[in-house]
């Protein structure tokens, strides 16, 4: 789990805008998927099976910190 603070560190608040339209569904995941998969590096492992997989569950990570984070 990332915090408010790690999130407001790694992305500016133009990025985090764009962030929560990604996870609303208002925005492509594709157009940040490279700085949303460095910011959970630490946490994913490093092969996954498939693209939509990565992409689940990061998008559900995403969704779960910034909830957290009171961001959304």
């Amino acid at each position: 789990m990332k915090t408010k603070k790690e999130i407001e560190d790694s992305f500016s608040k133009d990025e985090i805008t764009i962030l929560i339209e990604i996870i609303r569904g208002r925005q492509d995941f594709d157009i940040m998927e490279t700085a949303i998969k460095d910011f959970y590096s630490d946490e994913i492992e490093p092969v996954r099976e498939s693209y939509d997989y990565d992409k689940e569950i990061l998008l559900e990570k995403l969704e779960f910190d910034f909830e957290m984070g009171g961001l959304l």
